[in-house]
């Protein structure tokens, strides 16, 4: 970097009692998939630029493609926000680092940044404020969510520690339908056994007696509840599983200073399910930048192989 104040920092040489302070002092919603841990289970290599003593941070992931080393997005992150006491100055020297360093960026952000204007796509998720008492929040529940709701007092909602089997459930119903690979399926399992070790994931089975109807895994992280995956078996859907297990949650952490963090998705259907339960939208952006020499754009699609 150009100014002595700021640093690229290998995630092997992070400070954590340092990183721990600047996520606390981070919005949640924004701080949510830069703890530490969690990016190690995600992606094999990754760095953050850092300003003084930690008092503002940006962690990017790098991966190789044709001899070039990109920037990317690792699946299970929505978004990599700047963290800490940012302004517009640090911005800017971040990115101007990255774009003279890197020949292709693809990366999210809560904003839309021009300096990487190749390609800017507004994207949404969903989020429910849980400060309400669990009758108020109901009260906002679609008719349908609610008619289906009184069907489903047979199901069960139950703690598990089965992550192979959730994945075995997971890359039959979903996961190989929409092309997930094996790299992200280990990321998966990666992800969730660890958060298992730090108290920050848990896995419930969804049953109809001892039969399971699905699965739903959800990330805590300060006050966010972030529902990370989940899966139904055809049954499941039939007898609205999935607002079982949601409702379940919502009426466990109701009253309290929580968010719960749907995910979002880019998919109208699924993203009017999650506003069935009075979620609203909230926007990012995904940014793309390639100067990568043409010969090599034609070699390697990047956009469709990085994951």
């Amino acid at each position: 970097m150009v100014k002595s104040s700021i640093r690229v920092i290998d995630s092997k040489e992070i400070e954590l009692e340092s990183w721990t302070r600047l996520l606390d002092s981070t919005n949640s919603i924004h701080s949510q998939y830069c703890e530490h841990w969690y990016i190690n289970s995600i992606c094999k290599n990754w760095k953050v630029i850092v300003k003084g003593d930690y008092h503002s941070a940006f962690v990017f992931a790098i991966t190789s493609k044709a001899g070039f080393n990109l920037i990317y997005q690792p699946f299970f992150s929505r978004q990599f926000s700047f963290l800490g006491t940012h302004d517009s100055e640090f911005i800017s020297d971040v990115f101007s680092y990255l774009k003279n360093n890197y020949k292709w960026i693809r990366i999210n952000l809560p904003f839309s940044f021009n300096q990487l204007a190749d390609n800017n796509q507004l994207m949404n998720f969903q989020v429910l404020n849980l400060s309400e008492s669990y009758d108020v929040i109901y009260g906002n529940y679609s008719t349908n969510a609610k008619r289906i709701l009184k069907k489903s007092t047979d199901l069960s909602f139950k703690i598990s520690k089965d992550v192979e089997g959730f994945i075995d459930f997971f890359k039959l119903m979903v996961g190989d339908a929409i092309g997930f690979k094996h790299s992200n399926y280990q990321h998966l399992s990666e992800l969730i056994k660890n958060g298992f070790l730090n108290d920050s994931i848990q896995l419930f089975t969804i049953r109809q007696n001892d039969e399971v109807l699905g699965y739903a895994c959800f990330y805590f992280h300060k006050n966010v509840i972030n529902y990370l995956k989940g899966a139904l078996s055809d049954k499941g859907k039939k007898y609205g599983a999935m607002y079982y297990a949601f409702n379940q949650i919502i009426q466990k952490y109701a009253a309290k200073d929580c968010i719960f963090d749907f995910g979002g998705s880019a998919i109208d259907g699924i993203s009017s399910f999650y506003k069935k339960f009075g979620a609203k939208d909230l926007s990012y952006y995904s940014h793309e930048y390639n100067a990568l020499p043409k010969a090599v754009k034609k070699i390697i699609a990047v956009k469709n192989k990085l994951s």
